[in-house]
């Protein structure tokens, strides 16, 4: 296995840049989610790691070796594309061994490690089908099961579960996880999945527009995300709009209940807060930071008892859904008036989504 250290990598150049001085020291063994909307960088990051695109400034390096110039081959990646990438003329089986195939390895091995991979990922019924036969899901699950096989230094994932139903995507973030561990694989995956995020990343990665906005421990970014989107990429956050008011001590969050309900006001302490006065932020809360509470001083109406975001309930407040959690007991039932009590906030600028303070 391998560190992977990225020294301020650039992609083209220019308008056609794809990547911009992107510098991470990832450690051995440590698997990191890179996020970022659509355009981002990510996958070019992931092609940049592989040396399947030219880097045209900085450099990339395993275990402190310069790779920059090597093929992928010299690298001993493992990729998993978003589209599976499989060899139509051959079963899942030759597909998964295909690796071990071209490297010689003895006969008795390639069955041993191609038996352990489908036995981990549960594929064995599959292993004598092509991949016409197989569904999306099923395609992808024999890519994994091929890029693992020859345990690589480092593994990337492009959006590996996109394909997947919610139920088989559950199951596979917790069977790769225990695979990941077991193997002590350097990864790096790239996702849109914030559930992704949480249950697998122990670091996260967020690009836009080809730069590195945020890099870091993954319950650190999501306590205190550099900007909007390493927060909506972190997991389930409402949205409310406020305005920032003067206080003689800290500061007010304030928004009017357009169904002329009560006053909505959060606290708010940070100094950076002063220059946004009278001035119209975003408010992100988090359902485990907002709970139902008698000793609230925030009302709501109970809008859905179904989990917001895989966490409490979905409550309206001021006319916007926001997520919360419930401090005791069964949760009210829909329709119910309550009141909610915000433990922790971050706030944005609306200009430029960056968090004030």
């Amino acid at each position: 296995m391998s560190t992977v250290d990225l020294d301020h990598v650039t992609v083209g150049s220019g308008r056609a840049s794809r990547l911009s001085e992107v510098s991470m020291a990832i450690d051995d063994g440590a698997l990191v989610a890179v996020v970022g909307a659509s355009g981002s960088g990510k996958t070019a990051l992931l092609r940049a790691v592989a040396g399947l695109d030219r880097i045209d400034q900085g450099a990339v390096r395993f275990d402190g070796r310069d790779v920059t110039r090597a093929t992928p081959g010299e690298r001993d990646v493992g990729m998993v594309f978003q589209t599976p990438a499989l060899i139509g003329h051959l079963s899942a089986r030759r597909n998964v061994s295909f690796p071990l195939d071209v490297r010689r390895m003895a006969t008795d091995e390639i069955h041993r490690r191609v038996d352990a991979e489908a036995r981990a990922l549960h594929i064995e019924q599959l292993m004598h089908r092509e991949p016409a036969t197989l569904s999306a899901g099923e395609q992808q699950m024999v890519q994994i099961a091929r890029a693992l096989v020859r345990v690589p230094n480092v593994l990337l994932l492009d959006e590996p579960f996109a394909s997947l139903d919610d139920q088989l995507r559950g199951r596979m973030r917790a069977e790769f996880a225990v695979l990941q561990s077991g193997y002590r694989v350097t990864t790096l995956m790239t996702t849109n999945d914030s559930a992704d995020v949480e249950s697998l990343a122990r670091m996260v990665a967020v690009l836009d527009g080809g730069r590195l906005v945020q890099f870091g421990d993954t319950a650190v970014v999501r306590r205190l995300p550099a900007n909007l989107p390493a927060a909506v990429a972190t997991g389930p956050l409402s949205l409310i709009e406020m305005i920032v008011v003067g206080a003689q001590q800290g500061f007010w969050l304030q928004r009017e209940d357009p169904a002329g309900g009560e006053l909505i006001m959060i606290r708010a302490w940070s100094p950076a807060l002063a220059d946004h006065v009278g001035t119209t932020v975003t408010v992100g809360l988090r359902p485990e930071d907002v709970e139902i509470t008698d000793t609230g001083t925030i009302p709501a109406i109970i809008r859905s008892t179904a989990q917001f975001g895989g966490a409490g309930v979905a409550c309206l407040v001021a006319g916007v859904r926001v997520g919360a959690t419930v401090a005791a007991g069964r949760p009210p039932a829909i329709g119910s008036a309550v009141r909610l009590r915000v433990h922790h906030h971050v706030v944005f600028d609306r200009s430029d989504d960056r968090r004030i303070g």
